[in-house]
Formats: C-alpha cells, sequence, structure tokens
C-alpha cells in the first residue's frame, strides 16, 4: 500500500513517511512560499529557529518541536502534536543534540532529555503565517483556499496581519525540563494562562533581559536555561533594548486596536437599530430601491447626532472621551413667563401637593479660548486697578 515505505492510517486516510515527514498534497501557491528543504521565500522569516542536521540531511531545515508549537498558538509539544497528527514527531538523537547543544540551538540541560523535532516545511504547512514574523493572513500561508474559509468565519480579511497569538509563557516548559527546583514545576503550572514570549510574564520580573539587580542572563537556578531560550530568541546584551522597545509597541497597538473595535454609536445600545441600517448601507444597491429617500436621511441624521462610546455592563453605563464632556455645569432658575403654563398637578401644599416642572438642559459652546487666570483676575480686580501716579 505504500509502495515499499512505511506509512501510517490517520483519519482514515493513508500517509506515507517519507523525508522526515508525512506526505501531504502540496499546493503550487503555497510551493512559491516555501521550498523542498523547508527554506522561506519571498523575504519570509520564521519565528522559531531553524537549523540542518548534516546525518540526516545536508540541507533540509529543522526546528525544535517546542518552538513549532508555540509559535503556532500552542501551550507546549504534546498538545501540539495531539492537535496535529499530520506532524511527524522526531526523536533526536544523543550525537544531535550534542550536535545542536554546539551550535548554540539547545541548552546544555536537556543534554540528557528527551528533545523531539520537526521538519520546517510540514510545520509550515500546518500552520502558514501564524509561524512568520509579521505574518499575514493569506499572504503567507501555504494552503490559501483553506485558511480562506477559515479566516472569513472570524471575520478577518487577507492580509491581515496574524498578531500575537495566544501561547503560554515561553519558559514555562523549559523550566519544567530543567527539573531543578520544585517550585520551578509548579511556577510552571500556575503560568499556563500567561501571554508568550511578550513584555510582562506571572510570577517574575517584568523585564525580558535579566532581572532587578541580576546578571543579563540571570534568573535564579534557571540562568543557563535562560541564556539558551534568549539566545535562540536572537536576544543578546546589545539588541535587548530594541527588543523591549519593539514589543512596546507591539503592544501598545493591539490595545488600541482593541478599543477602536469597542466603539461604538450610542455605546452600541442602540445596536438592533443601527446595526441593520449599517447592514443595509453596505449592499447599496438594495437600499437605494428598497429604503425611502426620507427614512435614509433620518437614520443618516441618527447616526450623526450619536457620539462613540463603550458600553460598561455592569453599571450600564455608556462610556465617552472626556475631552467630548462638559468642564463644569450650572444651574439656573428662570422667572415665570408671562403667559402661565397650563400643569398637572395636586393641592398647592400638603401630602397631596405635587405638580411637573419643566427642566430645559442647554450646552454652551464657547467661541473663544477660555483664559484659565480669568476667575483669578477677577477675583484680585481690585488690587489690579492701581491707578498710576
Amino acid at each position: 500500500m505504500g509502495g515499499g515505505k512505511p506509512f501510517k492510517r490517520i483519519l482514515g486516510k493513508i500517509y506515507i513517511m517519507e523525508g522526515d515527514e508525512y506526505v501531504t498534497d502540496d499546493d503550487p501557491k503555497g510551493d512559491t512560499k516555501i521550498d523542498i528543504n523547508g527554506n522561506l521565500l519571498g523575504g519570509r522569516r520564521f519565528k522559531a529557529q531553524t537549523f540542518v542536521l548534516p546525518n540526516r540531511h545536508p540541507e533540509r531545515k529543522y526546528m525544535l518541536a517546542i518552538d513549532a508549537a508555540r509559535t503556532s498558538g500552542f501551550r507546549d509539544s504534546l498538545y501540539y502534536f495531539r492537535r496535529n497528527p499530520l506532524a511527524l514527531k522526531l526523536n533526536a538523537t544523543q550525537w544531535e543534540k550534542e550536535y545542536l547543544i554546539e551550535q548554540g540551538k539547545l541548552g546544555s540541560h536537556l543534554k540528557t532529555r528527551s528533545v523531539t523535532l520537526v521538519t520546517a516545511r510540514s510545520a509550515y504547512k500546518l500552520h502558514g503565517a501564524k509561524m512568520l514574523l509579521d505574518g499575514r493572513w493569506i499572504v503567507d500561508d501555504y494552503y490559501e483556499d483553506k485558511v480562506l474559509e477559515e479566516i472569513t468565519a472570524k471575520g478577518l480579511r487577507p492580509g491581515d496581519l496574524v498578531g500575537e497569538l495566544q501561547d503560554p509563557n515561553a519558559m514555562n516548559e523549559v523550566a519544567a525540563l530543567a527539573g531543578g527546583a520544585s517550585n520551578a514545576v509548579q511556577s510552571s503550572k500556575n503560568e499556563r494562562s500567561g501571554g508568550g514570549f511578550g513584555m510582562y510574564r506571572a510570577g517574575g520580573p517584568t523585564t525580558i533581559f535579566g532581572g532587578s539587580g541580576w546578571g543579563p542572563y540571570s534568573d535564579g537556578p534557571l540562568n543557563a536555561v535562560r541564556k539558551s531560550y534568549l539566545t535562540r530568541e536572537g536576544v543578546n546584551e546589545e539588541n535587548w533594548m530594541y527588543v523591549a522597545a519593539e514589543r512596546t509597541i507591539e503592544a501598545t497597538s493591539d490595545w488600541a486596536k482593541l478599543r477602536r473595535e469597542n466603539l461604538r454609536l450610542a455605546g452600541g445600545i442602540y445596536g438592533d437599530l443601527l446595526g441593520a441600517e449599517q447592514d443595509a448601507s453596505r449592499v447599496e444597491k438594495r437600499a437605494a430601491s428598497e429604503a425611502p429617500q426620507e427614512d435614509t436621511k433620518k437614520r443618516r441624521t441618527l447616526e450623526s447626532d450619536l457620539p462613540l462610546g463603550i458600553y460598561e455592563p455592569q453599571t450600564g453605563i455608556v462610556f465617552y472621551r472626556s475631552d467630548t464632556q462638559p468642564t463644569r455645569a450650572r444651574w439656573e432658575a428662570l422667572p415665570d413667563d408671562q403667559e402661565k403654563r397650563r400643569v398637572l398637578g395636586g393641592t398647592k401644599a400638603g401630602g397631596g401637593g405635587w405638580g411637573l416642572a419643566w427642566v430645559d438642559t442647554v450646552m454652551e459652546v464657547p467661541t473663544e479660548q477660555e483664559d484659565p487666570w480669568a476667575p483669578d483676575r477677577e477675583r484680585y480686580k481690585d488690587l489690579l486697578d492701581v491707578p498710576s501716579s
């Protein structure tokens, strides 16, 4: 069935093992982005480091399974292989581990540990743009048609940046493999909800390069682990500040994007009404033919009169930008008009006394910039108006 080559049945289909990976369907568009040996084309770069194992193939690129997992959005390699049965797990031999340690691709503490690998090409075919620096949906994916269906269901568009993936603190599994102190293992279990190799990590210093009062590669008993990981990430004494600044900018951009996406007309409390109008406006022909001109004008007026805000469900309040709020307010009781208004009311006094009152709210917009010193100047007017002798 496999033509004399090893094979495995996965999800009811036979896959042949060749070149340290399962032989899966090729895509003409995808082959323009990566070659047969796992070298990315068109200026694309993996987030994880790749390497060549000369005993396996002189040119084929491999990567650590843990790096492939975390750059694809999985918490560890075990979960990665469990969710991706088409990723062929390769166990590194003792010679390969020593070779990778010598090349600076693997921490020396993993010399006696089990280390798993995958080919760079097979990992890229599975997760495409997720694994690349500044990866973009569809543009950097191997199977474009398949990914297009997936992102369309999520409301994403081709060409959008993939952004940060929700993977855990990148030091957790390495710390667990180090097996040093038992508290390191406990920390690994407690920090599963962390956010990748970003600016912040729970339970430790917020700096990505050294801690308060420590050397650049120091992290308590796991200093060798930290140095090995930072070396694989390309962080050193010369560029660590640039890396920190770059990731700060990325975090700021993510937060700004999140705030912009949450802004709605009147906080979204008229969601059913305005949402239907916005959907109708996207289909111009249908909106023009079915909606009367007068109704369309009213809708546009309603939308223009409603400010953008964020609805807070716990209090039921819509929050607006501070620079759109009044800076002061006053209450003025106006004299009655000459014409007395007819009002509904009870008796003039006693327990049955009640009535209706008119309260008009008026917003006054200053025509020119207010002088912040005007109140103080008015207060000390007598002292300032000193006649000249």
